[in-house]
């Protein structure tokens, strides 16, 4: 009874309808699957009531409170969907198996997976846009982790707070989940950086006493005057967050004591008429100060925060900031857009939600055009969760941008059609240039022709947000398909000439197809558009044809003779090492490890290729019958030969570094008898040589003058 009445009693609280048997049986149900059951350090049913809890204070519905009781029964052995359907319902099921999706996308074989994942906020949109509520619920379900990781190691515990702070706070924020964004990020800002956490706490515990008595003095003065003009207001000191604290300092490069919003005060009303009764009063009482008022009730901001933010000077000329909301504002700032939502009703989608949520509507629209890779999703997380500026269209309409957005921008917010139809733009009422970044109250209109070109390859180095580039990409794509592929085909044809292989040997379909496919290419022509577009380099496309065309001819047989080059003679390889205890014994060289002098070397006896050579070090000698089948070898005294030795070279991608390495071994006077050099997606260039070398100590000279080119961090002898 005891957990029944406690949820009962939470649900109650927050004006939640339940069914009391329906309670009765998830409670009781919960009970039975937990028995024994750990969470953390923690009983699994009071981590799952304190979840609950959460959720029934952002006043979500029964279902999600159900929900919130019951998830973590998934991962057990003996889960059964019907059992639970009968249990709790279809709709509480379906929400825990939402859940489910969410924890697997970012969580694999116990090791988080956080924002280097795309797939975690793109699943995240994708169940925004499924059902708010299991964002929501998840969301609590961190904060309540959060609050239990003491016990955890450091590098688990910074995993998870890094995740807090990079994906569910900005999303509680979105969200309006003021109170839960704030705790999240002050738990993760102690963990990542405590020397910093603890710094500022010092800073705000040193005169803690006489801000407080400040501001008990302002609220004083504020409640006496209201009083005095009828206004029934609750007034009390707002907290400042540690986070938000660090991340202001940062900004401003201060100290903790100079931000001008450290001591603060909220004034909650009844009405908005109040809010500018009071803002007028606090005027009358305090000088303003000039650039610090913040009207939100005019202007909600997208997550629907409203609020009027006003500093001024008081006693002693001391800034202080006051904030004026009415009781349904503050409900909505403090528990988020979830309190909009009426679940009673199940209208639950967000496609019934969206029209009065700008923020929501975007997610949508971005998680429809996301592609798979880190890059573009940086600029995603930069879109949704960096800064904003609030602009107006001509008619009034506010659109919220990402900071640093253009008219080209804020036209395909208005529609794509606009956006092609584009010839200038004004901004309060002036012509300004296309790449003008919009500040916060301009009033932007596009001005349109029908004989508008289009757009053209300069807008893409002028837009801001990924959707504006990814239409004009598929915009210029379209247009100039045909002169595209001509293009391409033309530079790739210029590199393939290059080549030492012949157009025959190596456009085959077996080595095409994989290649097109590592480039997101269905076809040759398409690979040919993207190379005149200019998306794809045709050096990369060609390297990796004759990179997969070279993998199938590469020589498998360990017995290979070993290439002796010499100028004036090729020599024999009887003359360059003895065998213990034999003369004039067939003997060659292995390719797969290519000894040379100065190596330490192992003869392996053949069944009819007389004695192979190997370095000791051969990994293929693991494979062989060592001991039945090994003879002493060693090098003679003087070897008068040249020998192939295999270096592979990486360096970080720049200009000059492929001519770098060519200059170092044409100083060195070292033949290259074959190169070949391949840039990878993480902008690594690999270049692989054969050089000609006289001994051990040669190769290692050559090896240190390579480690000493610009750029280069690694220099491997192939083995």
């Amino acid at each position: 009874m005891e957990y029944i009445d406690k949820i009962k009693n939470m649900l109650e609280k927050e004006n939640i309808k339940y069914n009391e048997e329906e309670l009765k049986n998830v409670i009781n149900y919960a009970l039975e699957k937990y028995k024994d059951k750990k969470i953390l350090d923690d009983n699994a049913i009071d981590f799952v009531t304190e979840v609950a809890s959460e959720v029934a204070t952002l006043r979500l519905d029964d279902k999600s409170v159900y929900a919130a009781l019951l998830y973590p029964i998934v991962d057990y052995e003996d889960f059964d969907e019907k059992e639970t359907e009968n249990a709790a319902g279809k709709e509480t099921l379906d929400l825990i198996l939402l859940l489910k999706k969410l924890e697997e996308d970012y969580k694999k074989d116990d090791k988080i997976n956080i924002t280097t994942n795309p797939e975690t906020l793109r699943n995240m949109f994708m169940a925004i846009a499924k059902d708010i509520r299991v964002v929501i619920i998840k969301i609590a379900e961190r904060l309540s982790y959060m609050r239990r990781m003491s016990s955890l190691d450091n590098a688990i515990k910074e995993q998870i707070a890094k995740e807090c702070l990079e994906i569910y706070a900005p999303i509680a924020h979105r969200l309006g989940m003021s109170k839960v964004k704030s705790e999240l990020e002050d738990i993760s800002f102690r963990v990542l950086l405590p020397d910093e956490y603890h710094s500022i706490k010092e800073q705000i515990d040193e005169k803690k006493e006489e801000r407080e008595a400040y501001i008990d003095a302002r609220i004083k003065e504020v409640s006496d005057k209201l009083k005095e003009e009828g206004i029934e207001a609750t007034i009390y000191g707002r907290p400042k967050h540690f986070y938000s604290i660090y991340k202001k300092m940062k900004a401003k490069s201060c100290k903790a004591e100079d931000l001008f919003d450290l001591i603060a005060i909220r004034v909650i009303v009844n009405s908005i008429k109040d809010c500018y009764s009071v803002l007028g009063i606090v005027h009358d009482m305090y000088k303003p100060m000039p650039g610090r008022f913040k009207d939100y009730i005019a202007v909600p901001k997208t997550n629907m925060y409203q609020s009027l933010h006003t500093t001024v000077f008081g006693e002693g000329g001391r800034p202080f900031e006051i904030q004026i909301r009415t009781w349904d504002m503050h409900n909505v700032a403090e528990r988020g857009i979830a309190a909009h939502f009426s679940y009673k009703e199940k209208s639950k989608k967000i496609s019934e939600a969206d029209k009065k949520i700008i923020w929501l509507r975007k997610t949508l629209e971005i998680q429809k055009e996301l592609a798979d890779n880190t890059e573009n999703m940086d600029k995603i997380k930069s879109e949704i969760f960096g800064e904003e500026v609030f602009v107006f269209t001509p008619k009034g309409e506010i659109k919220s941008m990402p900071k640093g957005s253009t008219p080209i921008d804020f036209a395909y917010a208005i529609h794509q059609k606009v956006a092609e139809q584009m010839v200038g733009a004004k901004i309060n009422g002036r012509m300004v240039p296309l790449n003008t970044k919009l500040e916060n109250k301009d009033v932007v209109e596009i001005v349109t022709s029908k004989n508008a070109k289009g757009p053209n390859r300069d807008w893409l180095k002028n837009v801001k947000t990924t959707s504006a580039k990814n239409k004009i990409t598929s915009f210029l794509k379209k247009e100039g398909r045909e002169i595209n592929i001509q293009n391409g085909k033309e530079a790739f044809d210029k590199i393939l000439r290059k080549q030492k292989y012949s157009r025959d040997e190596i456009m085959k379909d077996e080595f095409i197809e994989p290649a097109l496919k590592r480039f997101n290419c269905k076809t040759l022509d398409d690979c040919y558009e993207n190379i005149g577009f200019g998306s794809i380099s045709p050096v990369k496309v060609v390297n990796k044809i004759v990179e997969l065309y070279e993998e199938s001819i590469t020589p498998t047989d360990e017995d290979v003779k070993l290439k002796v080059v010499s100028k004036k003679k090729k020599n024999n390889s009887n003359d360059l090492v003895e065998v213990e205890g034999i003369d004039n014994c067939l003997v060659k060289f292995a390719k797969c490890c290519s000894p040379i002098p100065g190596d330490d070397i192992v003869g392996y006896i053949t069944f009819a290729n007389g004695i192979s050579i190997h370095r000791r070090d051969c990994k293929n000698l693991k494979n062989l019958d060592i001991e039945a089948r090994t003879i002493k070898v060693s090098w003679k005294e003087q070897v008068h030969a040249e020998f192939t030795a295999r270096l592979v070279v990486k360096a970080n991608d720049r200009d000059g570094v492929l001519a770098d390495i060519l200059k170092t071994m044409k100083e060195m006077k070292v033949e290259i008898t074959q190169i070949s050099t391949k840039v990878t997606p993480e902008r690594e260039n690999i270049t692989n040589l054969c050089v000609n070398i006289k001994d051990i100590n040669t190769l290692q000279t050559i090896m240190k003058a390579l480690r000493k080119i610009d750029s280069v961090f690694d220099v491997r002898r192939i083995k």
